[in-house]
């Protein structure tokens, strides 16, 4: 019942700020400068719902609508009994769960006859999120690569340890065994994994690469997948206050989420470790493929870390998908003019296409 006043204080709120979202979007086309696509009326009724969800919402009903929730796309049981299987990689003292998603994964050993496994950490701003969020997503993915390259690919799903209960560095280090597993336990070569993530997720994809290459020297893997990647703890880039009023992410919340996820680590959110853009040592690092949407408040430290990177020498693709929101690129009911697709085909050809 402590769910009540919350989602009914949500409602009041969006009963408010939805009215005005449809006004914002009637008068856009006299303020945009010409050349500009404004906002649609369904990105903006859908940014007003989520950060009033996420100024509001408790934090345990959050979680509960990631679960539920997911991309909105109806994954039924037969399908998910077709491409999903819990891992048992006897790795308790790990912390970290995984999903396999393969076709016809009951059939498929994870690691055999296979191009690419990519070991992928879901968004959620370090505190929510679900390894199955994106499935449908993984599921197009997989399909979409095997038509254009005949490549098989398959999907390690990381269930990593949230903060506010398992604060930094957990959810980096449960990354990193799980990779330790694929190629100590597995056996299988780093050529063949590719690190991936979203938003949060993303962020924990480059800085275990990072980790591996500068701390630990081992062999990272081939390539870094980098979706609306957090790379920066602080806020002061000119987007987030161009960008504020069209993207999905609450500054208020961003920040309460990375005092979350530092918790007692006494780290400023400054410190390379959270924050990649500020890391001088970047050579050595597998190639980087990144994108992110026009209207995104992470898009100037993106453009930013991709910069560093090439001047690096770490080769390195951003893609910008003008008129685009926060995670378009994984959840294809935010995407416009074809971006989600028009992603599935970059980051194919940047994986598979060994003439590009």
């Amino acid at each position: 019942m402590d769910f009540i006043l919350p989602v009914l204080y949500c409602a009041l709120v969006l009963a408010l700020k939805i009215p005005l979202a449809i006004l914002d979007h009637c008068t856009s086309f006299f303020f945009f400068k010409k050349g500009h696509t404004p906002p649609s009326l369904y990105q903006r009724v859908t940014v007003s719902i989520f950060k009033t969800f996420q100024l509001y919402l408790p934090l345990w009903l959050i979680r509960e609508l990631h679960k539920s929730c997911g991309t909105m796309r109806v994954i039924s049981h037969e399908q998910k009994e077709h491409w999903v299987k819990k891992l048992d990689a006897n790795n308790e003292q790990d912390g970290w769960e995984g999903y396999l998603i393969a076709n016809d994964v009951n059939h498929s050993e994870i690691g055999k006859d296979v191009d690419m496994i990519i070991l992928y950490a879901h968004g959620g701003g370090y505190i929510c999120g679900d390894a199955l969020l994106f499935l449908a997503t993984f599921i197009d993915w997989i399909r979409a690569w095997e038509l254009s390259y005949g490549a098989r690919t398959q999907i390690l799903s990381l269930e990593y340890q949230l903060a506010p209960e398992h604060p930094f560095p957990a959810a980096r280090e449960n990354m990193l065994a799980c990779y330790h597993w694929l190629i100590n336990e597995k056996k299988i070569s780093p050529s063949k994994i590719a690190f991936a993530g979203d938003s949060a997720g993303g962020n924990l994809a480059i800085i275990s690469a990072i980790r591996l290459v500068n701390q630990l020297h081992v062999e990272p893997p081939v390539a870094v997948l980098l979706i609306s990647p957090c790379v920066n703890g602080i806020t002061n880039a000119e987007s987030y206050i161009s960008n504020d009023p069209y993207d999905c992410i609450n500054i208020t919340w961003f920040h309460r989420c990375l005092d979350l996820y530092l918790g007692d680590s006494n780290f400023h959110p400054s410190n390379p470790m959270i924050s990649p853009v500020f890391e001088n040592q970047l050579s050595g690092l597998p190639k980087v493929w990144a994108c992110v949407g026009g209207y995104e408040v992470f898009l100037d430290d993106v453009k930013l870390f991709i910069e560093k990177l090439l001047s690096n020498n770490v080769e390195a693709e951003l893609t910008i998908e003008d008129a685009n929101i926060h995670d378009y690129a994984v959840v294809k009911l935010l995407s416009r003019n074809g971006a989600y697709d028009n992603n599935i085909k970059h980051i194919g050809k940047f994986l598979y296409d060994k003439k590009k």
